[in-house]
């Protein structure tokens, strides 16, 4: 036997050792270890809290822990760009929300990843905004609210978390949509926008039911309506901006389980699934009200690229005459 004959049939005989076990491998059945569940939003906030029981119900529905990392920054993007680049095998999630698929992007010159192209998503949450009023305001309609505002141009204001905010852009598209001339004055961040608007020093915020509700009971503000594409069940007597006759005026903000877009179909299909039974789960439901979040139970790829893509072409027009950029 000559050496190049001996090469082969050692190669040959390596191989089929080798293929059995690659072949295993290749089907494992997933998930075979942790998940990271990245949450690009500081701890303790209303994404990491729904983040965190999402990843805490995954966990018994997958049989694998579900580990959360927070990677907070740049609206979200920080966080998103690390998934959007991280191995596309289903280890690696991000718990995103409108902010990193639909409005941060948008607002860079030069965004790190297409929201569209680079993931895969599944929406688990919807969260719709309110139109909240302070508590002395003369208008206790939607329409009374419309009026009030037109008669007096330029001379109310409105509040929001800051620049780039959906408080602010969600004002921005109720003005629009309403025909309002109203004046935008930024806070660092939605507590202070909402104790401003508690004491008089703001007219109106758009605000999630989870924040200001509690607010609403006590007397502090008042919600006079909800953006929302249909009433709330937190809050059923509360009429939407679309019934009280702002066209097209729905402003929410959803929960996203996002991956890399090039996760095979199989470990796709089995986070779907998994996803779908996790936010079934009644306890899990009834936590989630309380923070004014709706949540989806169908959860579908293909459907949520299309309510992205959607959403991406209603908002950039908004973004754009806004004037903000990060």
């Amino acid at each position: 036997m000559d050496k190049r004959t001996f090469l082969h049939r050692g190669l040959a005989a390596a191989a089929a050792v080798a293929l059995p076990g690659a072949a295993l491998h290749a089907q494992e059945p997933y998930p075979a270890r942790p998940i990271k569940l990245v949450v690009p939003f500081p701890p303790g906030g209303p994404t990491d809290i729904f983040g965190r029981r999402f990843a805490e119900k995954a966990r018994d529905v997958l049989g694998q822990p579900m580990v959360v990392e927070n990677r907070a920054g740049a609206g979200g993007t920080i966080g998103a760009t690390a998934v959007a680049k991280a191995p596309a095998d289903g280890y690696t999630l991000l718990f995103g929300t409108s902010s990193t698929h639909v409005t941060s992007p948008l607002m860079l010159a030069s965004p790190p990843y297409d929201p569209l192209k680079d993931f895969t998503q599944l929406i688990v949450g919807v969260v719709p905004m309110v139109l909240a009023v302070r508590p002395n305001l003369p208008a206790q309609t939607v329409q009374e609210f419309v009026k009030l505002i037109r008669d007096n141009p330029g001379r109310f204001t409105f509040g929001s978390a800051g620049p780039g905010s959906i408080n602010h852009l969600g004002g921005e598209l109720l003005k629009l949509r309403a025909g309002l001339n109203a004046l935008h004055v930024p806070y660092k961040g939605t507590n202070p926008a909402q104790m401003a608007l508690m004491a008089g020093e703001v007219d109106f915020l758009l605000d999630t039911f989870g924040t200001a509700l509690p607010q609403h009971q006590a007397g502090k503000i008042r919600i006079i309506a909800t953006l929302g594409e249909r009433r709330s069940a937190v809050a059923p007597d509360i009429p939407t901006t679309i019934e009280s006759g702002i066209a097209d005026s729905s402003v929410t903000t959803v929960n996203v389980v996002a991956m890399p877009s090039a996760v095979p179909a199989s470990v796709v299909d089995a986070l779907a699934g998994a996803t779908r039974k996790v936010m079934a789960d009644g306890p899990l439901a009834a936590g989630l009200a309380k923070l004014g979040i709706e949540p989806v139970t169908d959860a579908d790829p293909a459907r949520s690229a299309r309510f992205f893509a959607a959403e991406i072409a209603r908002w950039a027009p908004i973004v754009k005459a806004s004037g903000v950029s990060m």
